[in-house]
């Protein structure tokens, strides 16, 4: 079908969906095209506030904010988790990651992804593509859980995390010095072999991104790149800081030109495609994996939302969320209702017209709801589980249930994100939970729970969630990891 339709139409029809656009926006070509090709570039770490088409006043992002407007920004795009390592097992699969026992960070090489789960890569190579990866995995190494042996043709990266650069290197500024000296720089890979890298972690990835698209751009491809930065350790070099050198306090200045050097890695990506006459034509994704960590002591922002990164509140699993593609999305779109990373594997399936994977997918296409060919909420509900504290959200209705600490467990934490000591697997807490039910459409900020006033949605909520727990595989390792933190009074304990 063509997109050549009145703008009045499609703007009706968007509405239905829940988007808005601008009326200046373009209006796609035919969708009767070749194969586009899809980008997808990963942040880690990155806080809903911290770029500037999503509020912020600090943090010049201008590259990022061209690709929002060139095609979709969704107000409520979330994630699977509100830690690294699961929330990339869902985007990678568009299912659950509790579904395959994926439900906590995976702290040692022989944990990761089911071999009998298909990743985004293997369906996109089942379509002819060649397969890229560049930069962070965290989903295995050992016992074919290796990104060769999952679907890619190319790798070069990591597989956990990594300081960016020497921190003695000539021009650099570094918070947290005792954060830094535990991070070791770990071995980057080409494919199985470690090679030596030097400069500033983010523009090598960009570098080897860059070359990736040069060397296949005259074939579909799929590139997967997936950014270390801004997660900490903290640390820029001084062609980024030198944008704000304006700011006093160390750390927000450090982290502005992390995401600076985001932005540039993001604004090199689009030029190299339209180098090759590919940016109309290419699919491109950026998201963050969960949001920004509370623990860097106030140098990002997730805007409006309460919580961080480990925190099933907004701020942990609500994240910057924009899809781009000239040919086949119009332009200028602002959408409300919740969508999902689990979203991304059947919506580039549709687009690179792939076969999707036997097992039932969580995630939904999205091109039909961009485009104003589906009216209504992708979702009916969306699930987060970690141990015993889980969450939902169904239409502005949000409910977390999150374990009470004890006043042992609090007395542990002298400062924000903390760890807790003798940490055991995940249970019950003996003092019962918390219950957080919050109406996001009046309380965004989730600032006033109502779980005492409203008993028929609290039930509701409940039994939703009880509904998808029995769907659910058994964690294929414990968590060892928890924090704990006072919150409207009562003691929380987290666990990731």
């Amino acid at each position: 079908m063509s997109f050549q339709r009145p703008m009045v139409v499609s703007m009706v029809v968007c509405a239905a969906f829940g988007c808005t656009q601008d009326p200046a926006g373009d209006t796609a070509g035919d969708n009767e095209q070749r194969q586009p090709n899809v980008v997808f570039i990963l942040a880690d770490d990155l806080g809903y506030g911290d770029l500037g088409l999503y509020g912020s006043e600090i943090i010049e992002t201008p590259h990022i904010d061209a690709l929002g407007a060139s095609g979709v920004r969704f107000e409520a795009g979330y994630v699977t988790a509100a830690v690294c390592s699961p929330s990339r097992a869902g985007l990678m699969t568009g299912r659950y990651p509790q579904r395959h026992g994926y439900e906590f960070n995976a702290s040692v090489q022989d944990y990761g992804l089911n071999l009998d789960e298909t990743t985004l890569a293997e369906v996109m190579r089942s379509a002819g593509y060649a397969t890229g990866a560049v930069g962070k995995w965290q989903l295995g190494w050992e016992g074919g859980k290796h990104p060769l042996d999952r679907g890619f043709d190319e790798f070069f990266g990591m597989q956990a995390g990594s300081i960016f650069i020497e921190p003695s290197a000539e021009g650099v500024e570094n918070w947290n010095p005792q954060r830094i000296s535990e991070t070791r720089r770990r071995p980057i890979f080409r494919g199985r072999e470690v090679v030596e890298e030097t400069e500033y972690l983010t523009e090598v990835l960009t570098r080897e991104a860059l070359d990736f698209i040069d060397r296949r751009h005259e074939e579909p491809f799929f590139l997967y790149l997936a950014h270390y930065t801004p997660q900490v350790p903290l640390q820029a070099t001084a062609k980024y800081l030198d944008r704000y050198r304006h700011i006093e306090d160390q750390k927000t200045r450090i982290f502005a030109a992390m995401v600076s050097s985001l932005d540039d890695s993001v604004g090199e990506v689009v030029a190299k495609l339209r180098e090759h006459g590919l940016e109309e034509d290419t699919l491109i994704v950026f998201l963050s994996d969960n949001g920004c960590a509370l623990y860097v002591d106030g140098a990002c922002t997730n805007g409006p939302l309460r919580g961080g990164k480990r925190w099933f509140f907004e701020g942990g699993i609500r994240v910057p969320f924009l899809l781009s593609w000239p040919a086949g999305v119009e332009s200028g779109q602002v959408c409300e209702p919740a969508v999902s990373s689990l979203d991304l594997l059947p919506t580039f399936a549709a687009a690179a017209g792939a076969p999707l994977p036997e097992k039932p997918l969580d995630g939904v296409d999205l091109l039909p709801y961009v485009r104003g060919e589906q009216a209504g909420p992708p979702h009916e509900a969306l699930f987060w589980r970690a141990g015993p504290n889980r969450a939902v959200r169904r239409g502005d209705w949000k409910l977390w249930e999150v374990n009470r600490a004890t006043e042992e467990r609090l007395s542990q934490i002298t400062r924000t994100g903390d760890l807790l000591r003798d940490f055991e697997a995940p249970r019950d807490s003996p003092l019962g939970q918390v219950l957080r039910l919050h109406d996001l459409a009046t309380d965004l900020g989730e600032l006033h729970t109502v779980a005492g006033e409203e008993s028929e949605v609290l039930e509701e909520l409940q039994n939703a969630l009880d509904a998808w727990e029995s769907e659910l595989a058994e964690p294929r390792w414990w968590s060892n990891r928890g924090t704990a933190a006072v919150v409207d009074g009562e003691g929380l304990q987290l666990i990731f």
